[in-house]
């Protein structure tokens, strides 16, 4: 009984840590207007254990979080409101595409590709990223295809106008 105490002691010091990295990654994103807490902290690090327990991976640190934080905190897109709930989101995006892949993509290659087309084909739209973008990634790392030549950006800023009318029709 003992031993589990401890146990649970030291994954409780050892996800503190974690987050007080995290709030590390604030010196560059405050340059942005975003800043996470201490509690947005614990919730990103728990999100990420839970995704990484989800997918069977393993991570000995918090580097590939404070990496997409670097790359994601300038986009114009994200707010402080849902800044801590996009970076979960991202997280497990990463983590989906990296076994989908069989890790045949590097993590800076993929973390600087969905920032991209987060920002610039998405227009910060998640829902655009996750479902279209994140495809055609897949089938470019796994068959070579490039992406569709027919979609341009005056389709994604149609899909996005569509996006933000069924937002305001809610």
């Amino acid at each position: 009984m003992y031993f589990l105490n401890i146990f649970h002691a030291t994954e409780l010091s050892l996800m503190e840590d974690m987050a007080h990295e995290i709030m590390l990654t604030n010196e560059l994103s405050t340059l942005f207007g975003l800043y996470l807490s201490l509690q947005d902290s614990r919730e990103i690090i728990t999100a990420r254990n839970t995704i990484l327990k989800e997918y069977s991976r393993v991570e000995i640190d918090t580097e590939i979080t404070r990496k997409i934080i670097a790359q994601f905190c300038s986009s114009p897109y994200i707010q402080q409101t849902d800044y801590a709930e996009t970076l979960i989101e991202i997280q497990e995006l990463f983590h989906y595409i990296k076994n989908e892949l069989d890790d045949d993509i590097g993590d800076d290659t993929l973390i600087e590709k969905l920032a991209e087309l987060y920002n610039h084909k998405c227009f910060g739209v998640m829902d655009l990223l996750k479902g279209r973008e994140t495809e055609k990634i897949i089938r470019y790392y796994r068959f070579g295809e490039e992406e569709d030549q027919d979609i341009d950006e005056e389709t994604d800023e149609d899909l996005l106008e569509s996006w933000e009318d069924a937002l305001w029709d809610q």
